[in-house]
């Protein structure tokens, strides 16, 4: 008797499908195919695929920790776990990611999937936000502090994914945090 393929593993190739095909034009076949199980199967664990990758995202982007629901006095630490969080997970599902973003613009059913995820950018707004008024940093759309935060670690992994001969490292969270405070910090 062959084992179960566990709800990670369907997760896994869930994501990597649409990663590589898009969330329209991936078929539940496919994703079924990559996780090794029927088609049938996918079905009755997930009862559609905007549920699977509803559970995929929830599934895999809860496993990256973001703690910040007290941002502290030390504006440099606060930022370094907003940045070691990006980093992870553009190294490992940047290509999910920037799908999934292209994609909810047209497609109803991913911009309800991606609704979870943007309450973890209203907590990193809020980190902002405090920051901004304590002094800490330039006042501006607390948005556009964040992509000018996160917007170098988003770009080295679009380069790596884009450009197979990339030999650039992954970005380091802690020198990302230095040049942006450089810039941003008051």
């Amino acid at each position: 008797m062959a084992s179960r393929v566990t709800d990670e593993t369907v997760f896994a190739a869930a994501l990597a499908v649409i990663a590589e095909q898009g969330y329209e034009r991936a078929t539940t076949r496919a994703i079924a195919d990559a996780a090794g199980i029927n088609e049938a199967t996918l079905f009755r664990r997930f009862t559609s695929k905007q549920n699977l990758l509803r559970q995929a995202v929830r599934g895999n982007f809860a496993g990256f920790a973001l703690d910040l629901d007290a941002p502290g006095d030390d504006v440099a630490a606060d930022l370094l776990t907003i940045v070691s969080y990006y980093s992870r997970l553009y190294e490992t599902r940047g290509g999910v990611v920037l799908t999934l973003m292209r994609e909810a613009k047209f497609s109803p059913e991913v911009a309800s999937v991606l609704a979870e995820p943007e309450t973890l950018l209203e907590r990193v707004d809020a980190v902002i936000l405090h920051h901004q008024r304590r002094g800490a940093l330039v006042v501006e759309p607390p948005r556009h502090t964040f992509f000018a935060l996160v917007g170098p670690v988003m770009m080295r992994a679009i380069a790596r994914r884009v450009d197979q001969r990339a030999t650039q490292a992954p970005a380091d969270p802690e020198a990302v945090v230095r040049r942006f405070l450089h810039g941003h910090g008051l």
